[in-house]
């Protein structure tokens, strides 16, 4: 079972900490895909030369 605490009356039961000097802080984003940029030239199907139609 899941245990709800309200923080309004945890705050009122806990004193405020000291204040520290601050420190600098870095936000990170994690999209869960790695994307990848490939230096060498591949075949990939559709980039050749056109055939004609028809004949």
């Amino acid at each position: 079972m899941a245990k709800i605490i309200s923080l309004s009356d945890w705050r009122s039961r806990h004193p405020p900490r000291a204040q520290k000097e601050p420190t600098e802080a870095q936000i990170l984003l994690y999209t869960g895909v790695r994307y990848e940029h490939l230096d060498t030239t591949s075949h990939r199907p559709g980039t050749g030369s056109k055939r004609a139609k028809g004949k």
